[in-house]
């Protein structure tokens, strides 16, 4: 039996994890989370009425929806906008191993989006991307076709989803894939707050010869709800930036992962 201090931890935890998943997906049921934790209709409840009372989640009749999604999405904003000048320097990065004639998959967030900041200066360069933001941000470029995928579209990261966008990649090959993750462990590999992704980040990675995982330091040792179910062999880089330790890049390169690092 936990005791009342484990028992308050665990459920801070817990919805620090609920909040990370409204945050991916922009709203989530009651159904959903009672699945996902195993845990009563009540206690969730409970959970989002306090989630609400701090300001994070609005609640509707079955779930929740992310309080800042109106505003955001109308200005084309990004959920997560932290640790900017270092995912700017990985887009910096992750661009110079870019080449004219290349076939690229950008997945969403605010990371691949730093990346296509740095794609200017390509020419006749193919880019299929998840992300809507990245679409419009590249659409209008001499010599960059975007092919944008399908699917069931998702507030905060501005991004498509689901078993049309997965279903998008059935037949499509590239040279390279830049995939963002929520976290990456040596040990647990890649993982994500919501199942939603799963599916798609799977088919990507299986449409792309060469796989950059592009992650901030921040995101090293962290473990989020879903693991991507992948082998360290299908991943050939990971991209961060100088707040990495020693430790981590001998850890994943004695998996095979290649560490660049961006200064």
């Amino acid at each position: 039996m936990k005791n009342k201090n484990e028992q308050l931890a665990d459920m801070q935890q817990r919805r620090e994890k609920i909040l990370e998943m409204i945050r991916e997906d922009g709203t989530v049921t009651v159904k959903q989370l009672t699945s996902a934790f195993g845990l009563t209709e009540a206690t969730i409840r409970t959970d989002l009425r306090m989630l609400q009372k701090e300001g994070y989640v609005q609640r509707y009749h079955g779930g929740a929806t992310l309080m800042t999604g109106k505003q955001n999405t109308g200005a084309l904003l990004l959920e997560r906008q932290t640790q900017m000048d270092e995912k700017s320097a990985i887009g910096r990065l992750a661009a110079q191993h870019i080449e004219n004639g290349d076939t690229i998959i950008l997945d969403s967030g605010s990371t691949t989006t730093a990346i296509a900041d740095h794609l200017h200066h390509i020419r006749r360069l193919s880019v299929i991307t998840t992300a809507v933001n990245i679409a419009l941000k590249l659409g209008g470029e001499p010599g960059i076709n975007i092919l944008l995928t399908g699917g069931t579209f998702k507030f905060p990261t501005l991004s498509t989803s689901g078993e049309k966008a997965a279903g998008f990649f059935e037949n499509v090959l590239a040279e390279k894939l830049f995939l963002a993750t929520a976290g990456i462990s040596p040990r647990l590999g890649l993982s994500f707050p919501s199942e939603t992704d799963i599916k798609v980040k799977s088919a990507m990675m299986k449409s792309a010869s060469t796989i950059y995982v592009v992650a901030d330091s921040s995101k090293i040792g962290k473990v989020s709800m879903f693991a991507l179910p992948c082998q360290w062999s299908d991943i050939h880089y990971l991209i961060t930036d100088s707040g990495i330790s020693a430790e981590n890049i001998v850890a994943f390169e004695a998996l095979g992962v290649k560490v660049l690092v961006a200064e």
